[in-house]
C-alpha cells in the first residue's frame, strides 16, 4: 500500500493542455455578461365551455376536436383538463353592499361554504370584496375555507344608493393580475347589473379584463324583486351618520335611477363569462353551482401567439365533430408588453 500511494502520475502533456486552456475560458465567460433564457412565451390560455343546446356540458372531447383561430390564423393548440395542477383556480368574489341590497345580503352570507368546495378545490384560492360607495376588501386571497366564509357571512351594507360596480371590477382585475400567470383567474359578481356611481368607465374596466385573461361570472338580482320576497326578519333596518333608521324596503322608486347600460352582460360577454340572475335562494345555489361545474368542466386550450404589436386579437374556437354544440370562449386577447 505504501508503495503504490508513493507512485508519480504521469499525466500527458496535451490533457494539461487542454486543462489550462479550459481553466482561463471559464473566468472569461463568466465576465461576460450571462446568458438569459426566455421562458416566457406569451402563452395564452383559452378556457373552453361546449355546451349541447340545452346548457348540458359536453366532455370527452379532444384535442383533435378543436380549431383554434387568432385573427382567422389557424393555431396549434394544447389542451389541458381543467383540474389539472398546472392550472389552479384564482377567485375575486365582489359583493353588492349598499343598502337597497340587504334583501340579498341575507341569502349571500349563506354561500361562503360553498365556495371552495364547489368552485376553487384544494388548490384554488379566493379574495372577497364589497362595494357600494367604496370598495373593500374584506379577505385578500387563501385556500382556508373558514375564512372565506367569516368574511362573507361579515359584510354589512353602507350606503342605501351607491354601487360602484366598475371600481371594484378594476381592482378585482389588478388583484388577480398579481397572481401566477398559469393560474386561472376568475371573477364572481353578487350584485345589480348596473353600474351607480364609479370613476371609471366600464370600457376600461374590459380592456383590463380582457389583458388580464380574467372570465367574469355576474349572478345579478332585482332589487325589487327582492323586495317583495325577503322575509321580514330578512331585511334589517341600517343605520345612517346621524344614526337614524331607515327602511330599506320602501325606497323602491329609486330604482328607477338605474342607468340603462347592463354592465353585467357585458363584464361576461367579453370575458367568455356567464351572467346569470336569481332572487330566491335556491337560484343562487343555482349560480354558485353552475359556476363551479362549468370551471371545472372546461378544456383549458392554450397556444404561443405570433407577435401582433398591441391591437387586440379575436379568438375563435369552433369543434367540426360537434356541430350542434354551443361553444362559449373568450373574444380575444391584448398581447403581452
Amino acid at each position: 500500500m505504501g508503495a503504490e500511494s508513493s507512485k508519480l502520475v504521469v499525466v500527458p502533456r496535451f490533457y494539461l493542455s487542454f486543462v489550462l486552456c479550459f481553466s482561463l475560458v471559464i473566468p472569461f465567460v463568466a465576465a461576460q455578461d450571462p446568458v438569459t433564457l426566455r421562458t416566457d412565451v406569451g402563452l395564452v390560455l383559452a378556457p373552453v365551455t361546449v355546451t349541447d343546446a340545452k346548457g348540458t356540458l359536453i366532455d370527452g372531447l379532444s384535442v383533435n376536436d378543436f380549431v383554434l383561430s387568432d385573427d382567422g390564423k389557424p393555431q396549434k393548440v394544447r389542451m389541458d383538463t381543467s383540474d389539472t395542477v398546472l392550472a389552479p383556480i384564482s377567485i375575486v368574489i365582489l359583493i353588492q353592499s349598499s343598502g337597497i341590497s340587504i334583501p340579498e345580503l341575507s341569502r349571500i352570507h349563506s354561500i361562503g361554504a360553498m365556495i371552495k368546495p364547489i368552485v376553487i378545490g384544494d388548490r384554488g384560492q379566493a379574495a372577497i370584496l364589497s362595494y357600494d360607495r367604496e370598495v373593500r376588501v374584506r379577505q385578500p386571497f387563501t385556500s382556508d375555507s373558514k375564512k372565506i366564509q367569516v368574511a362573507i357571512e361579515e359584510i354589512s351594507p353602507y350606503s342605501v344608493k351607491a354601487a360602484v360596480l366598475t371600481d371594484a371590477v378594476i381592482q378585482g382585475v389588478d388583484m388577480l393580475a398579481t397572481r401566477p400567470a398559469n393560474y386561472r383567474r376568475v371573477m364572481l359578481i353578487l350584485g345589480e347589473s348596473r353600474d351607480r356611481g364609479s370613476k371609471a368607465q366600464l370600457s376600461e374596466a374590459i380592456e383590463k379584463i380582457q389583458r388580464a385573461n380574467v372570465a367574469v361570472y355576474f349572478g345579478t338580482y332585482s332589487a325589487q324583486a327582492s323586495a317583495w320576497t325577503v322575509k321580514p326578519g330578512d331585511a334589517p333596518t341600517m343605520p345612517t351618520a346621524n344614526g337614524n333608521n331607515v327602511d330599506l324596503l320602501a325606497p323602491i322608486v329609486e330604482l328607477a335611477r338605474l342607468g340603462k347600460t347592463n354592465a353585467a352582460d357585458a363584464l361576461a360577454r367579453a370575458s367568455g363569462g356567464r351572467h346569470m340572475s336569481f332572487t330566491l335562494y335556491s337560484a343562487l345555489e343555482g349560480v354558485i353551482s353552475r359556476t363551479g361545474e362549468e370551471l371545472h368542466g372546461q378544456y383549458l386550450l392554450s397556444f404561443v401567439p405570433e407577435s401582433g404589436g398591441d391591437k387586440f386579437h379575436k379568438i375563435e374556437v369552433k369543434v367540426p365533430s360537434r356541430p350542434e354544440a354551443v361553444v362559449r370562449v373568450r373574444p380575444g386577447y391584448w398581447p403581452q408588453k
